[in-house]
């Protein structure tokens, strides 16, 4: 072969190929299916924690209430010392909250040492029927027994942070 034939082969082979064209750029980062699926498992979680702390919010909410009332019903009693008073206060306030926790056709007739053992029993403790507890028996008698007015709303406080 010769080499003008060569020549015009190469010709018409390079006359065949066409310039490259650079694409046109897009509007914007075009994530990959990773990134969408991360994207995807992060809104996920975000959802479930807010739900899972909404729940948990809703379900301590009473015990919140209780706290704040047995707080109020200490600077009550400190400001006029009615020894009577604070002790029905408390026992109102323990079994508004064993009535919410607990079955109410259960807990509405305990009284007495009864009510002490089922104290006892929902706070894993001894202080009700054994300890500064057992005044509560009195709420309703005349004169109460004097007792420690602090350790008893601790002992009630305790309580109510045991409830679910």
């Amino acid at each position: 072969m010769s080499t003008a034939h060569v020549t015009q082969e190469a010709s018409k082979l390079l006359d065949q190929l066409k310039d490259i064209h650079i694409p046109e750029p897009s509007g914007g980062w075009t994530p990959s299916v990773n990134i969408w699926w991360i994207s995807v498992a992060g809104i996920l979680a975000v959802i479930m924690i807010g739900v899972l702390a909404r729940r948990y919010y809703m379900r301590t909410r009473t015990r919140r209430y209780a706290l704040k009332e047995l707080e109020s019903m200490q600077v009550r009693f400190n400001e006029h010392g009615e020894h009577q008073r604070l002790l029905n206060e408390l026992n109102m306030l323990l079994r508004r909250m064993a009535m919410i926790n607990y079955d109410r056709e259960k807990i509405s007739p305990l009284a007495g040492r009864h009510w002490l053992t089922f104290l006892d029993r929902s706070g894993q403790t001894q202080e009700f029927s054994q300890g500064v507890g057992k005044v509560l028996i009195q709420a309703y008698q005349p004169s109460p027994e004097a007792f420690d007015e602090n350790a008893l709303i601790e002992v009630v406080r305790q309580w109510i942070k045991r409830q679910l």
